[in-house]
């Protein structure tokens, strides 16, 4: 004899629903803190790494429903205004935020010893802007030091002075563990609205200025 299955109420089948999707809410929540406690408190990116294994946690915590779109608008923003302090027009630039937020500037200047060669710009949120040799394999000539999220003409300063003294300058550097998010819009945006009211575009290297010509 075949059991009928009793009915459950709608109401009580959506309570339940709901139940279940608040927990997993506040499961996710709780494991992002948890990974992020661990990111403030490791020694290195391989301390991270170790310790998040170890306590089932995603290596990056994983960010809430809106933090990748904020930060995709951001660096936008950012992008178009480093590219105007730069000289680059901005179909020269392009940059994405997927597991990682990258940025790419083509260079239309050249070292003077090796002519032949592309050059760009690029950015990552770790470890902020260097100028590359645009090839298969990228050469880093130089690296910005300090804030990954410089100010516009500060990056503008450093390709200048990058592509002036030619060669390849490059350093070790540790990698730091991923940043917030949300603090590097928010930085991005600063720069942003500081760099329209206070900077004029750095003369790109090689080129007279208006008041040489």
């Amino acid at each position: 004899m075949t059991r009928a299955t009793p009915h459950r109420p709608r109401h009580e089948t959506g309570d339940f629903a709901k139940a279940k999707a608040e927990a997993t809410r506040a499961e996710g929540a709780e494991r992002v803190k948890a990974a992020r406690t661990v990111a403030d408190n490791s020694i290195d990116a391989g301390d991270q790494s170790a310790l998040l294994a170890m306590l089932g946690l995603p290596e990056r915590a994983e960010q809430g429903p809106d933090e990748a779109a904020v930060l995709g608008r951001a660096l936008g923003r950012y992008v178009r205004a480093v590219a105007e302090a730069v000289g680059v027009p901005v179909e020269g630039t392009s940059f994405e935020v997927t597991d990682t937020a990258t940025a790419y500037l083509a260079l239309s200047r050249r070292r003077p010893e090796r002519p032949d060669q592309d050059l760009m710009l690029v950015w990552n949120e770790r470890q902020g802007w260097a100028v590359s040799v645009e090839v298969a394999s990228p050469v880093v000539l130089a690296r910005l030091d300090g804030d990954v999220v410089a100010a516009p003409r500060t990056v503008a300063e450093f390709v200048s002075t990058s592509i002036a003294r030619g060669g390849p300058h490059r350093t070790l550097v540790a990698v730091p563990p991923p940043a917030n998010r949300l603090h590097l819009a928010e930085r991005m945006d600063h720069h942003v609205g500081s760099a329209s009211a206070d900077y004029s575009p750095v003369v790109p290297f090689g080129q007279p200025s208006q008041e040489t010509r």
